[in-house]
């Protein structure tokens, strides 16, 4: 098993090569190890915090790789886009008629369960609940 000091190094290099915003709770974090270990190990930290103190004084390297990863995200294309438009449509109109058939339903059923009681009083004679139903 990789010691601490180990695994936060390792985490510090893959994040520094992923290019992404370095702090001490994000190597942690990437290491798997608990909050503050950092702390424990002084040229780790005095390495990380320069280099997240290069983020401070320059604000452009911030989020550059965020903001190609969201480009890469936003090209699709026009005809795809209005295809999806139109199948989510057709869902929501099919959506629809299908509440609609099963509010119809449901009232059949509630129907249906008044019919079968008012038969069971009128037919038992010694019924409790309504004597003499009329029909």
């Amino acid at each position: 098993m990789a010691t601490v000091a180990t695994k936060l190094e390792n985490a510090f290099k893959a994040l520094l090569k992923e290019g992404k915003k370095i702090s001490p709770y994000a190597v942690e974090r990437r290491a798997g190890v608990s909050n503050g270990s950092l702390k424990n190990h002084i040229v780790l930290l005095e390495m990380v915090l320069a280099e997240k103190e290069k983020y401070a004084t320059n604000p452009t390297n911030v989020g550059v790789v965020k903001a190609k990863a969201n480009k890469a995200k936003v090209k699709v294309s026009k005809d795809k886009y209005q295809e999806l438009l139109d199948k989510n449509e057709k869902l929501r109109a099919e959506n629809e008629q299908f509440k609609g058939e099963l509010k119809v339903m449901a009232d059949k059923v509630a129907q249906m369960t008044w019919e079968l009681h008012r038969y069971k009083t009128k037919t038992r004679k010694d019924s409790t609940n309504v004597h003499n139903l009329k029909a």
